[in-house]
């Protein structure tokens, strides 16, 4: 994208411009129009919750996408994936940790968003998908949590 037009109809061409657009009209954009109260669903003790196992780390990182572009942390599946028991009884034990604590890394919350032109004027950022890139480790990490809840939820059907 060399250049971007505005809201405003003026059209911007440095990067810090363009990136600037970007992030307002997608802040905008996936902005909640209601006000949102967060639950209070804190457990009164993390002994509730289970630790991840070393299987499920490598059935999570099995069920991966393989050839998808890495973070800026370059990590990409295809290492996970040949890792082994070693790597994997570690990252069960860290997943376990934040899972206890109620704790995700900062640097897991960070994305980079590339954008996909679809069609129409190129100057336009509706014509583009916006493709979030994520962590590896947080992907595998959400992967193991959707597992459990799957798991809880068919045990608790009558």
């Amino acid at each position: 994208m060399i250049a971007l037009k505005k809201e405003n109809g003026l059209i911007t061409r440095t990067r810090t411009g363009i990136e600037k657009e970007c992030k307002e009209f997608y802040t905008n954009l996936f902005a909640s129009k209601s006000a949102i109260s967060p639950p209070n669903i804190r457990p009164s003790s993390s002994s509730g919750i289970p630790a991840v196992l070393t299987s499920e780390v490598r059935h999570a990182i099995a069920q991966a996408a393989t050839d998808k572009a890495p973070r800026k942390d370059r990590i990409e599946v295809e290492l996970l994936k040949v890792g082994g028991a070693t790597l994997w009884a570690a990252l069960a034990a860290h997943f376990s940790k934040y899972m206890r604590e109620l704790h995700v890394p900062k640097q897991w919350k960070e994305s980079k968003t590339i954008l996909l032109f679809k069609k129409g004027d190129k100057e336009l950022l509706k014509n583009y998908w916006p493709v979030c890139l994520l962590s590896a480790l947080y992907k595998t990490f959400t992967k193991i949590i959707l597992n459990h809840l799957m798991r809880e939820l068919d045990e608790q059907q009558p």
